[in-house]
């Protein structure tokens, strides 16, 4: 079941992963029109590290501290950034 689990939310997470740079394109253009930025790229962002931190912590048969440490960070710094730009 571990397996299972490890599997589906490292798929679920590459996906994620990918549509974390489809989401900087509203940003971009909100930013060269000089308009405030969407908050929705760092509320991705965070989503999908708090994914990969789950992919981390199930990986067997060791937990990948090299994967959990960096995403942790994206989970704390996407979150603050997503409730500041509010």
């Amino acid at each position: 079941m571990k397996a299972k689990i490890h599997n589906f939310v490292g798929s679920i997470g590459a996906l994620i992963g990918t549509f974390v740079f489809i989401a900087y394109i509203p940003q971009i253009m909100a930013n060269l029109a000089g308009d405030k930025g969407q908050p929705w790229q760092p509320l991705v962002a965070a989503f999908s590290c708090l994914l990969w931190v789950i992919y981390g912590f199930t990986n067997t048969p060791k937990r990948d501290y090299i994967l959990i440490t960096p995403n942790l960070a994206g989970v704390v710094l996407g979150t603050i950034t997503f409730i500041t730009s509010l």
